[in-house]
């Protein structure tokens, strides 16, 4: 039997032990029982770990949008995972799909293949929890700057001329009234 090294990170699956806040349900798969304790990572915060680092790849614009029902239903349901991140936690690690809008222009591949580099080392350092795959799935693409550069044209173009003043005439000394 070989000896554990000190350092070494063990991860053991165990049943999630927190209550349900506010009724909320409680998706905890991500856990390790350790001598000092057991820790529980929820879904959800790895679902805000790869939505922040993704939208931090450049050229890529955002996640998909859902639809407006699904988005209802969502904040009815109190669920806490976004549709355009599908994290699937097997024995083997996390597979994680991705559902992305890139920006328009830019070297499609590049930009995935930075997107699965990144999302996996982030996860694994700050979650302790293996990544097998990341899937990203890019339905459409977006020419974000002209979007914005249009819309700040018509803005200026809608804005009332400023009036000008003209410049006050000095007050004679002494022309007290």
């Amino acid at each position: 039997m070989a000896e554990k090294k000190e350092n070494e990170k063990e991860v053991i699956e165990v049943e999630p032990v927190a209550a349900p806040v506010d009724n909320a349900p409680v998706d905890i798969n991500v856990a390790s029982d350790t001598d000092r304790g057991i820790v529980q990572i929820s879904n959800g915060v790895i679902s805000a770990v790869v939505k922040k680092y993704t939208l931090e790849v450049p050229g890529v614009v955002r996640f998909q949008q859902q639809g407006m029902l699904d988005g209802l239903f969502d904040v009815l349901s109190k669920r806490p995972i976004d549709r355009s991140i599908e994290l699937d936690l097997q024995e083997s690690g996390a597979i994680i799909t991705l559902t992305l809008i890139l920006r328009f222009g830019v070297c499609i591949p590049e930009v995935c293949q930075n997107i699965q580099e990144t999302i996996k080392e982030k996860v694994e350092t700050l979650t302790g929890y293996p990544v097998a795959k990341v899937n990203v799935n890019v339905v459409d693409l977006d020419d974000w700057d002209e979007v914005k550069e249009k819309k700040a044209a018509k803005a200026k173009e809608q804005e009332p001329p400023k009036e000008e003043k003209a410049p006050e005439e000095p007050k004679p000394e002494g022309d007290d009234e």
